[in-house]
């Protein structure tokens, strides 16, 4: 623990020597002046936390010499208790004129002046505590604010290589967009003018096999670019305008009746009484209904239905269920069905492995969820929630 340095100025050699026993006995460390310029001498010279004077010293000695005290840069903070021979009150107002902190009055009450003593110490050190934690506190604000500017320097150096980095993305697909269709292009024309002329069956089986694989690779090429564009762009890749949901799905069902045709789906669409207006982007979620759709179509059995419901749901939101009586997906496919290139065993597009990929991506752009679930008996239900406003 820390002592205490206490200097005691009084004239008077038996005051000071019983000064110096009484605050010994009480574990301080004291010095004595016999006068206000030797007391100032001796706090130049060193470290104190406490100063009595008497007021008793000849002339007005002892206020200015607490004045010096109080004026010094150093000194200034040190409490000074002056030992009044009496407390009137004009004798008291030349006490805190001289700037002094409090007084005790004689006949010395030796528990008052240690009660006293101690009171100003912890009032002393619990400002300069304060003041060092505002320091130390300040210290640390800038510490942190240096920080964070340096963070926000390298957020902001991120966020622009960020943009040249989606710039990139965006120039690149662009440049595979017309890389890849440019050349199937080309193949499609040429074949469709070859297949103008007679050939063999087994000629014809090969080109067949070569119209088929072409066609294949262009609807691969064009949902791979919808779905990296939509993934990079998001809803800014989308053209919102409000339009009627239950036309675009009939849409996508009478695509998937005229490709599916052989199989005599049934459809059963419930929609009565919804309010399906909503404002999105109609082509990508023609797209979507028509991926999900053919997935639905493409595993059903023969002469099977597909159920179709749509509803207001709570919170702005329409719901589209679509149910099928398929096999279902298998326990592996399910955590991977909205993957791009997914080669799970299951219920998704196999010819591709984007098509629900693809559906998944529109609905998120369009702020929506999409979920997929096993049925109890037999097939699967896709659950698709689409905010009617945007």
């Amino acid at each position: 623990m820390k002592k205490f340095n206490i200097l005691v100025i009084d004239s008077n050699e038996e005051d000071r020597s019983s000064f110096e026993k009484m605050l010994l006995l009480n574990d301080y460390l004291v010095k004595t002046a016999e006068s206000g310029k030797v007391g100032l001498e001796i706090l130049n010279d060193g470290q104190f936390d406490m100063v009595f004077i008497d007021s008793d010293l000849p002339g007005r000695e002892s206020y200015q010499t607490c004045k010096a005290i109080k004026a010094n840069a150093r000194l200034g903070k040190i409490p000074v208790l002056f030992i009044v021979g009496n407390s009137s009150f004009s004798f008291l107002n030349e006490v805190y004129e001289a700037w002094g902190d409090d007084y005790i009055t004689k006949p010395l009450v030796w528990s008052e002046l240690l009660m006293k003593s101690r009171i100003h110490l912890e009032l002393r050190y619990s400002r300069d505590m304060a003041k060092n934690m505002n320091h130390l506190l300040e210290s640390k604000v800038a510490q942190r604010t240096i920080e964070l500017e340096d963070s926000l320097q390298k957020l902001v150096k991120a966020k622009k290589d960020l943009e040249q980095l989606t710039i990139a993305k965006s120039e690149f697909l662009n440049m595979i967009s017309h890389e890849i269709r440019t050349p199937l292009n080309g193949i499609l024309g040429s074949m469709a003018l070859i297949g103008q002329y007679n050939f063999s069956n087994e000629v014809n089986r090969y080109f067949s096999l070569l119209d088929t694989s072409v066609r294949r690779l262009e609807k691969f090429s064009n949902t791979i670019l919808e779905a990296s564009t939509l993934r990079l762009k998001g809803a800014k890749a989308l053209v919102f305008m409000e339009f009627d949901l239950l036309k675009v799905i009939n849409e996508a069902i009478a695509i998937c009746n005229t490709k599916y045709s052989e199989k005599t789906i049934e459809i059963d669409f419930k929609s009565e009484g919804v309010e399906s207006k909503i404002k999105g982007d109609q082509k990508y979620l023609l797209k979507c209904f028509t991926a999900v759709l053919d997935n639905a179509f493409k595993f059903s059995p023969k002469m099977k239905c597909i159920r179709i419901i749509i509803i207001n749901n709570s919170g702005g939101f329409l719901k589209i269920e679509i149910s099928d009586d398929g096999k279902g997906f298998s326990n592996s496919a399910l955590g991977h069905l909205f993957e791009p290139l997914s080669n799970q065993q299951g219920h998704f597009d196999q010819n591709t492995g984007m098509g629900l990929h693809l559906a998944k991506t529109i609905v998120d752009a369009h702020s929506g969820f999409m979920t997929v679930k096993n049925n109890e008996s037999a097939g699967a239900t896709i659950e698709i929630l689409l905010p009617v406003n945007r």
